[in-house]
């Protein structure tokens, strides 16, 4: 009997302390448990903040323009015939290099000469365009052009610029005018024949000085030759187109077709003038 009460009292004590091991042991598990996922969730975190770190830094890699002048310049009353150079300041504040492009929006009456394919952050760079007035006398148009670079959210950015033309005067002329109509008239013959008689208008440069006195002129240059009869002319615009001179030309005839032809003896003058 006694040995039975005392076996009984050995099965629950190790019984009780089965069970309060077990129970030790889950709480101590779910306190492991717990550490465990708050470190996990912990790296979650911040592997999800670097990771947005990296991407705002990628994000905020961008260009931006801006006009240290304003995007807008008027000229006031500009005549008709001159033509304005207006100057706009880029400047990149942003923080990544701008890839530049413009495009003319004038239709020819506005041309942007200065070409800034890119531009780092920080740096600036003067724009220059050209304002043209021919034809447009008595108008008041307004340029623009665009400026296209790598920031889809600001480009492209837009500069104008604006004038009141005003037309020629009667007694005036465009210098486009001039420029369009220009030609040289060259009398090929001697001092002492050019004295005597020559086109009102016409230059004096003997057929043996001719090559050196058109060594500084554009090869582009409408040049008419003219000689007595032609014959001298003749051979002169076939020795300056050899040289370049695309545009040289002999008057057929020469100066005593002109008499001929124009009995009135227009526009003939004696002297060296």
């Amino acid at each position: 009997m006694l040995n039975t009460k005392k076996n009984l009292a050995i099965w629950a004590g190790g019984t009780i302390l089965f069970l309060a091991a077990l129970i030790w042991g889950l709480s101590g598990w779910n306190r492991i448990e717990k550490i465990g996922a708050r470190e996990s969730e912990s790296k979650e975190n911040r592997k999800k903040q670097a990771i947005e770190t990296i991407g705002a830094n990628f994000t905020n890699k961008v260009p931006k323009l801006v006009v240290k002048e304003g995007v807008h310049r008027d000229l006031g009353s500009v005549r008709e015939g001159t033509n304005s150079h207006v100057f706009f300041t880029l400047i990149n504040i942003g923080n990544s290099e701008a890839h530049i492009s413009i495009n003319d929006l004038s239709k020819g009456g506005c041309t942007a000469v200065s070409l800034i394919p890119e531009l780092a952050p920080g740096d600036s760079a003067r724009l220059e365009l050209i304002f043209e007035t021919l034809g447009y006398g008595g108008r008041s148009p307004n340029r623009r052009i665009q400026i296209h670079y790598n920031n889809p959210d600001l480009s492209p950015l837009g500069l104008s610029v604006s004038a009141r033309i005003l037309p020629v005067e009667p007694y005036q002329a465009p210098i486009g005018e001039l420029w369009y109509n220009f030609f040289v008239l060259i009398d090929v013959r001697s001092p002492e024949a050019f004295a005597t008689e020559h086109i009102v208008g016409s230059i004096n440069v003997p057929l043996k000085e001719l090559i050196d006195w058109t060594s500084n002129l554009p090869k582009y240059l409408l040049i008419y030759l003219i000689s007595e009869e032609g014959k001298e002319s003749d051979a002169a615009a076939q020795m300056l187109r050899k040289k370049g001179f695309s545009e040289c030309v002999s008057v057929v005839g020469g100066l005593k077709e002109w008499r001929r032809r124009y009995s009135k003896r227009e526009f003939l003058i004696s002297g060296y003038r």
